[in-house]
């Protein structure tokens, strides 16, 4: 079956110095993409980079940028334009983890969904600016939800009124954008060995060879199935799990 060859594509990775993000980074830079990654951590950002690009290789570039504020967007774009001159996919997959509702002041409340949803809306909205402008009927948006949603575990209230945000989003919005041509599609992966999990790293390592939390090269994996099906096939929602998914 033919697939869509990504060398060349520009590609925007929000939350790119996490364990999704610079796995997804690393398969796109692999696969030839012209990569701009982004995080609020810059010392995490700078490491990625070092780590993952060819030496005298201009195929991936980085700018910290906190994405819950209009001015971090901003700054992203800003560099969007100048570092890509345009943007092909954009992989939002920035996020925060939360705890329930009544341990959470004002503040940390609405900052997890202004970093988990707000930051979506807001990067997927000048990223399709970008491809109108360019008539880029080749464009894609992958937004990277999560299967807590449907788990809906105790906890968890503002994580999902996030995701469950981000779900409605991708797939209304991919309805939308069927007469630009422009494919939306939702990743829902289940629990990821990653830092937001509560658990030292050698703990998260054994749970992955237990089968109960997902390497994040698998779920950059079904990202890279998503952006390298042909124009005429659209990935509404992939779902992805560990096969011992926790489910409370």
């Amino acid at each position: 079956m033919a697939r869509t060859e990504l060398s060349g594509r520009r590609v925007l990775i929000t939350g790119g110095a996490g364990g999704v993000g610079s796995a997804v980074a690393e398969c796109m830079v692999a696969a030839g993409a012209k990569v701009l990654i982004t995080d609020r951590r810059e010392a995490a950002l700078r490491e990625t980079t070092e780590r993952l690009a060819p030496p005298d290789a201009d195929v991936l570039d980085s700018v910290a940028a906190d994405l819950s504020s209009a001015l971090g967007v901003k700054r992203l774009f800003e560099r969007v334009d100048n570092a890509l001159g345009g943007i092909d996919i954009l992989v939002a997959c920035a996020g925060v983890g939360s705890g329930p509702l009544s341990e959470m002041d004002d503040a940390g409340w609405r900052y997890v969904i202004e970093s988990n949803l707000v930051s979506y809306v807001a990067c997927t909205k000048q990223a399709i600016k970008r491809m109108k402008a360019e008539d880029n009927r080749a464009g894609m948006i992958i937004l990277v939800g999560s299967i807590s949603v449907h788990i809906m575990a105790v906890g968890e209230s503002v994580y999902n009124a996030a995701k469950g945000g981000v779900a409605s989003f991708a797939e209304t919005l991919r309805k939308e954008l069927i007469p630009d041509g422009i494919r939306v599609t939702l990743i829902e992966p289940g629990a990821i060995a990653s830092a937001m999990q509560p658990f030292p790293p050698e703990e998260r390592a054994r749970m992955v060879t237990e089968h109960k939390l997902l390497p994040p090269e698998q779920v950059a994996e079904s990202i890279m199935f998503a952006a390298t099906r042909p124009p005429d096939v659209d990935v509404v929602t992939l779902r992805i799990e560990p096969l011992d998914q926790k489910i409370c």
